[in-house]
């Protein structure tokens, strides 16, 4: 099983891009999954499909990735203002960002979380610079079934083409229920939900003008929210789940913009 995860990251690790989901607060763990997602962002239709895996090399310590790839992205409008205008696009699709990092707890309540985003591919016209995520979080089991996180960010990107893009802080909160879950077959029902709210605190710069003209006047503050429900099967000796999630976002700025996501989902742990 260790050997299985262990290698499906390593593969994932060269393989996988992807655009930034959103994960409950947890312990580190061992699972891999997978799932298709349906996005609508800003009159823009797009089809991924993502991986997302996490190896737990100690009980304490564990390395994830975030991947995906997006199929298909469309759009299209109409206007009659003073004349009859159609316009569809199909957009060049691709590779999205890549999200790798790792989750370690210091006590069995408080840990750290390091991430890093590589820029996308052809599928992605967003995020496109290095940005290191500095994460401490707490969790909180309020009962044997439900869980309780939360966590404080910190974003900052690395320089590209003298454009650096101003540092962002955010907080981020997390329950996962588990109702009448069976531990011994490590199956039943599984709910979470989890928020996000993230800012810029400072403007970007574009450092190719002068001074006193390098602020881009672009700080923001948007928020995430997604919501999944999963039901978990013993599959010979695993737990694997199958479920669905929503997540809609708003904001102004870099992945903040207003969107909704459908994906229908399978973890194996």
């Amino acid at each position: 099983m260790n050997k299985f995860f262990g290698c499906f990251l390593l593969f994932a690790c060269v393989a996988c891009f992807a655009t930034e989901s959103l994960h409950p607060i947890a312990a580190p763990t061992t699972q891999v999954g997978i799932q298709g997602t349906v996005e609508l962002d800003e009159d823009v239709y797009s089809g991924d499909l993502e991986v997302s895996a996490e190896y737990a090399v100690h009980p304490r310590f564990s390395l994830y990735i975030d991947g995906a790839f997006r199929f298909l992205s469309y759009s299209y409008e109409f206007s009659t203002s003073g004349y009859i205008h159609n316009y569809c696009n199909l957009h060049v699709n691709g590779f999205n960002e890549t999200y790798v990092g790792a989750k370690g707890l210091i006590f069995p309540y408080l840990g750290l979380n390091l991430g890093w985003r590589f820029p996308p591919g052809e599928g992605s016209q967003k995020n496109r610079f290095h940005r290191l995520n500095i994460e401490p979080f707490s969790l909180l089991r309020v009962s044997k079934n439900l869980t309780v996180g939360t966590a404080i960010r910190y974003n900052t990107s690395l320089e590209d083409k003298n454009y650096k893009p101003g540092d962002e802080i955010g907080f981020m909160a997390s329950f996962v229920w588990k109702p009448g879950w069976n531990d011994s077959l490590k199956k039943g029902w599984e709910f979470s939900e989890v928020f996000l709210y993230q800012a810029r605190i400072e403007e970007s710069e574009n450092r190719n003008l002068d001074k006193p003209y390098r602020g881009m006047k672009d700080k923001y503050r948007g928020m995430k929210m997604k919501f999944d429900a999963m039901r978990y099967f013993n599959i010979a000796g695993f737990s694997t789940g199958f479920g669905m999630n929503y997540e809609i976002h708003e904001g102004t700025l870099f992945g903040f913009e207003a969107g909704h996501r459908v994906g229908i989902e399978m973890k194996v742990r």
